[in-house]
């Protein structure tokens, strides 16, 4: 295979010799993440790095067990503002638009390991919330086959005792990683797409709460209704709230304990975070809609609009309220038809995607973004229509 190792520049490597160093110490010193393993990568033979995504420091977490640079595929939101967008291009960082499908994405992969540079993937797009595995899409077999690139699996461990999706502040206990595994384009060319998409999907998937480690706080359950927004016991919704160690509904009185062994204690049936979810998932999905009426709501919340290379543009901040026709907030309305992807960006902000335009919604410290992608699964939006969002369908 002929590649241009000119491709990946002097000052990147200058760069990356001073990042990766930074990295390490961070991931060290302000997550206690600790990795044992290291690849050299060999000049122009490129290696394609596949993570699963537990924190938003992964990164940071994986570049360092690699001698070269690796250059990481990022959501397009950290491009917005005109310092950090031009920085992070100067750096060849690959940007991906979160829950939607991105061509141009694909082919600048390819570009990069068909001319020698190395690419750090997270094939799920988003960081799980309840250690359910997010959609990976079956064609990243066929990325791999024709870019003919290394192929390295590597695992994270504990990221999500550490630092759940929905957390305040990080928990204490250990955090690692691991390359799980190393295949070479003649390790994996007789394999069938089927058979390499299952061994790519089984060697970065972990659940953390079946590792029996411990991770301590002692407002662990706090900001757990980020993401859990609807009662097993009593079916209502936007009634839970968190303090401390636990979770309770106003409306019933039910109250769990979000354990140290990333479990819920007190409510039967719903111990593992994922059957939370999917409890969820069926609640929307069957709740009945009335035309014109409030679906879910939320007072205080800040709404952008945001393009790559530009400060984010603040429209207003109001009431976000969500009907069956609109998604409306701060004098702005939205026909939910329109509404082509969303997403969740670290623990409280919406992002989405209406006429070719990237908005953002921040709403307040309890602010929960799930159930509105959940409620835009339901409706008839365009992201429900064209089946873009494979992250929170409600299947």
């Amino acid at each position: 295979m002929h590649t241009d190792t000119r491709y990946i520049k002097q000052s990147h490597r200058f760069v990356f010799s001073l990042i990766r160093p930074l990295s390490f110490l961070y991931s060290r010193l302000f997550m206690g993440f600790r990795c044992r393993d290291k690849y050299r990568i060999e000049e122009g033979k490129p290696v394609f790095v596949l993570c699963n995504h537990q924190t938003d420091e992964d990164p940071f977490c994986v570049l360092p067990a690699f001698d070269r640079p690796v250059y990481p595929v990022a959501t397009d939101n950290i491009f917005a503002g005109r310092f950090l967008g031009k920085f992070f291009s100067y750096l060849s960082l690959i940007p991906k638009k979160k829950g939607a499908s991105d061509v141009g994405t694909i082919l600048k992969i390819n570009e990069y390991l068909k001319k020698g540079a190395s690419v750090l993937l997270f094939p799920e797009g988003n960081r799980f919330y309840a250690e359910f595995r997010y959609y990976i899409a079956p064609g990243i077999v066929k990325l791999l086959r024709n870019a003919k690139a290394t192929l390295v699996l590597f695992n994270l461990h504990g990221g999500s005792g550490v630092s759940p999706r929905f957390k305040n502040k990080k928990r204490r206990g250990p955090f690692r990683g691991s390359i799980d595994k190393i295949l070479t384009y003649g390790d994996y060319s007789s394999m069938s797409d089927d058979e390499l998409f299952r061994l790519i999907c089984d060697s970065i998937y972990v659940f953390d709460s079946d590792s029996g480690e411990r991770y301590k706080s002692r407002k662990r359950a706090e900001y757990l209704e980020r993401m859990l927004f609807c009662c097993p016991g009593c079916g209502s919704f936007e009634t839970l709230s968190s303090k401390g160690k636990y979770l309770t509904c106003s409306r019933c009185g039910l109250t769990a304990e979000y354990g140290e062994d990333l479990r819920m204690h007190g409510v039967e049936g719903y111990e593992r975070l994922a059957d939370w979810w999917e409890f969820q998932k069926k609640a929307v999905r069957d709740m009945p809609v009335e035309p014109g009426k409030r679906i879910f709501g939320d007072r205080g919340v800040k709404l952008f609009r945001s393009l790559p290379f530009t400060r984010r543009k603040k429209l207003g901040k109001g009431d976000l309220v969500l009907t069956d026709k609109t998604m409306s907030c701060a004098g702005t309305e939205f026909d939910v038809s329109g509404i082509t992807s969303a997403s969740v960006i670290s623990g409280r902000k919406l992002t989405f995607v209406y006429d070719r335009n990237d908005y953002t919604l921040r709403g307040g410290k309890r602010f929960d973004p799930v159930k509105y992608i959940f409620a835009l699964n339901r409706l008839d939006t365009a992201m429900r229509r064209n089946k873009t969002d494979k992250y929170f369908n409600l299947g």
